[in-house]
């Protein structure tokens, strides 16, 4: 737990939006997938838990060192996710990571957590403009996000409309590193490739 001296505490959950359709993969469980002698889901809990106090899992199955629960709002983009893991956590703030990033750093979700600890959301900006699935919500947002939602909000954009919000931008080395996103059989074969050289202490 943080604790700033003109505030309260500030506490993470680590959350991991698991519940997409993996469309591309033509169905197959892309949580399951094998990377680096992990699955892709077991890597993104792994990632997160030592900037966490607990960790969540929304949509996916069971796995070492996290809660799972069911995306309340499926179907529909990962603002329901979102909004699951708001309304699921007892921390301050809820850390949250898509399954589908396996090389993101420890460094760059720190810098999350620095941006999100004073802002009700703090997003990953890259370089072509695009939010990453990397963020840090407060919970105490989950009313406005609710709302959101219930207006026909489902992208990750809209938690822009949250304020105070920040921004991390991501240089491109980051981009193509640290975020590098699983998203289609070509993806995740260079993704095999790229684990020939991952390293789990970065």
């Amino acid at each position: 737990m943080q604790r700033r001296p003109d505030g309260p505490a500030v506490s993470w959950t680590g959350v991991v939006l698991a519940g997409g359709r993996s469309q591309r993969f033509g169905g197959v469980d892309k949580t399951r997938l094998p990377l680096g002698g992990r699955t892709l889901l077991q890597r993104a809990v792994d990632a997160l838990a030592p900037n966490a106090t607990s960790c969540l899992v929304v949509g996916g199955g069971p796995v070492a060192g996290a809660t799972s629960v069911p995306d309340q709002y499926p179907g529909a983009g990962p603002l329901g996710g979102v909004l699951t893991a708001l309304e699921a956590i007892d921390t301050s703030h809820a850390l949250i990571l898509a399954v589908d990033l396996p090389f993101i750093s420890g460094s760059l979700l720190r810098d999350v957590q620095r941006a999100g600890a004073d802002a009700a959301a703090a997003v990953v900006l890259l370089p072509d403009g695009r939010l990453a699935l990397c963020l840090s919500v407060r919970r105490a947002c989950a009313p406005a996000v609710r709302e959101m939602w219930s207006r026909g909000a489902r992208r990750v954009r809209d938690l822009e409309n949250l304020v105070p919000g920040r921004r991390v931008p991501a240089d491109a080395r980051t981009a193509v590193d640290a975020l590098w996103n699983i998203n289609d059989p070509l993806t995740y074969a260079r993704a095999l490739e790229l684990a020939e050289h991952d390293c789990p202490a970065c």
